[in-house]
């Protein structure tokens, strides 16, 4: 009897990231959804830290690869080319110097 071939199902993996204390980056899997359209509007009812922002890994389950699609997001869900590492190690900077000051 042959095998019966499933369709394949893909994941969006939302994973957050933030400055945290000495500039170190922070890394948490926050959501999985099954659209970039969920993913876009996931990030409409959350709200981080001006100095985060989010990455979204595309993998299809049970197939073998890494996420190598790789989409990003500001901390306000704008789509973005890479990841805003310089904009929001501003943003922690400004963020420390007013919560010590």
């Amino acid at each position: 009897m042959p095998k019966l071939k499933l369709p394949l199902t893909t994941v969006y993996v939302i994973m957050h990231y933030e400055f945290f204390e000495g500039g170190h980056i922070d890394c948490l899997q926050f959501h999985v959804a099954s659209s970039l359209k969920k993913v876009e509007a996931y990030f409409k009812v959350m709200h981080v830290s001006d100095y985060s922002w989010w990455q979204v890994h595309r993998y299809v389950v049970d197939e073998h690869g890494d996420g190598e699609e790789v989409y990003y997001y500001s901390h306000q869900g704008r789509r973005l080319n890479k990841a805003p590492h310089d904009q929001a190690l501003r943003a922690f900077w400004k963020y420390k110097k007013k919560a010590d000051g």
